[in-house]
């Protein structure tokens, strides 16, 4: 913020201190997202654009958090696909038949010195061309003129001819309804297209194969949250918070070129192991308990998410390690059946066959394994799908059926594989020696050619390697 107190002299000792310490090597030297990379999802999206139609994709609104402070900007993930514009207030025209050759325009805010000062340097239109690599690039107050204007005797601009639009607003829904409003004036004069589009129809169907440059950094998250887990392994006790496991794993990654985490990073103790979203982490770990820690980072937009669980003395119980075992077994055998013409349904009904079956063994169900699957008993104690996409979201775009089948998954395509058994105090039927006890054991996947790719599964989870790194230092 602009208003800062004068630094005490403690603050003054420590920014001295750091300003003399030795350079540290980073384990990940940054990566560089290459220009070719939009590029490519370009191009492949324009290829999917019908003759006669033209895309308008619109940036991330900026969000307020309180008051005038805002929260850090992120990009939208489908604007960001296409264009490599981190900023906002940005305008994408694409234009698969552009008479003038102009396919890709961008509309950005001007350069501005005041504006500048305060938020840093940005990229104007002057710039755009050689940053993002447009065909052109004009200030973002021109783009309203430039959709239909008046050419001698006929009427020009980007929707003269066009029979169909294909939009997306960003989230922005001020923008949107303006726009939407200005549409409904043009298309009244007979000049605007026929049909309007969504343009996410297309964009998160090329979003589910990931491509090298992509892959690049998706294995880059990966590698770098594997490490981070491994520090939140060794920082666990008796007696210590959830916070302090969190800020050992969020720094990590953090120092190592991460800009901000795929999501809020989960650390749940005990009691709150049970819950799949813990975010307040605020609870002091007690022992003899099981921590389950739900934490990915983001690296160059592209996402990871991995979940551990450990007993936070280092030693599973008895109880603790037959529902750990029970959920790795499930997880193991999932894993193993990926491989491309394997349905998004086939690894769903997989996992809950394999649940049901460890939850039947363990004496939480009984009866007939198929008659419980059908009527989904298992649900009582896992709760979630095994399954969802993973990219520039942490739950990614693209559709899990086509029409009425489901998905068949093919190379490039990432997913996580995540069975969990969670068992809350006071859950009626169950013996409390089990309550209080929550695993779920995540990673993520990559399809590849011959099977699969776990990218995650640096991250010990097999029992003796798990009470290995559990305060390890």
């Amino acid at each position: 913020m602009m208003f800062r107190p004068v630094l005490t002299r403690i603050a003054f000792v420590f920014l001295l201190a750091a300003s003399v310490a030795p350079a540290r090597a980073l384990d990940f030297p940054p990566l560089t997202t290459p220009r070719e990379m939009f590029r490519n999802h370009r191009e492949k999206f324009l290829a999917k654009l019908p003759p006669g139609s033209i895309a308008i994709v619109h940036s991330a609104p900026t969000r307020t958090m309180s008051a005038d402070t805002e929260y850090s900007y992120r990009q939208d993930s489908d604007f960001y696909y296409l264009t490599g514009v981190d900023e906002p207030d940005a305008i994408a025209v694409l234009r698969p038949a552009a008479p003038d050759g102009k396919r890709f325009v961008l509309y950005l805010q001007p350069r501005d010195l005041r504006e500048e000062t305060l938020a840093g340097p940005r990229v104007g239109p002057a710039e755009a061309t050689a940053q993002y690599g447009a065909d052109a690039a004009f200030p973002i107050g021109d783009f309203e003129g430039a959709l239909v204007r008046v050419e001698g005797f006929r009427m020009g601009g980007y929707l003269s001819g066009v029979d169909r639009l294909y939009f997306e607003d960003g989230g922005d829904s001020a923008w949107s309804a303006k726009f939407r409003e200005r549409m409904e004036a043009i298309r009244g004069s007979d000049e605007g297209p026929a049909t309007v589009v969504d343009a996410r129809e297309i964009v998160h169907e090329l979003r589910l194969v990931k491509d090298a440059e992509e892959i690049v950094l998706l294995r880059r998250a990966a590698d770098i949250s594997v490490k981070a887990h491994l520090r939140a392994m060794a920082a666990v006790a008796p007696g210590r918070y959830e916070f302090e496991v969190q800020q050992a794993l969020d720094s990590y990654c953090y120092a190592n070129g991460v800009r901000r985490m795929a999501y809020p990073s989960i650390v749940a103790s005990g009691p709150n192991s049970v819950y799949l979203h813990w975010e307040k982490n605020d609870r002091k770990i007690q022992e003899g308990e099981v921590l389950l820690n739900d934490s990915g980072a983001e690296y160059g937009y592209y996402a990871t998410d991995i979940t551990r669980t450990y007993p936070v003395n280092g030693h599973f119980s008895k109880e603790q390690r037959t529902i750990y075992e029970a959920v790795l077994g499930v997880q193991k055998s999932v894993i193993a059946m990926l491989h491309p013409g394997v349905t998004q349904e086939d690894v769903e009904k997989a996992s809950a066959r394999g649940q049901t079956e460890a939850l039947v063994k363990l004496g939480f169900l009984s009866g007939d394994v198929d008659k419980l699957v059908a009527s989904r008993a298992f649900y009582k104690f896992t709760r979630h799908g095994i399954s969802h996409w993973v990219g520039m979201d942490v739950h990614d775009a693209g559709r899990y059926r086509i029409g009425e089948s489901s998905r068949v998954l093919s190379p490039g395509m990432v997913l996580t594989v995540e069975p969990g058994i969670y068992i809350p105090s006071q859950m009626a039927g169950v013996d409390p020696r089990w309550w209080n006890i929550g695993v779920r054991i995540e990673d993520t996947v990559l399809i590849t050619d011959k099977g699969s790719d776990c990218l995650s599964c640096g991250a010990p989870k097999e029992v003796a390697d798990v009470e290995r790194a559990v305060g390890k230092k």
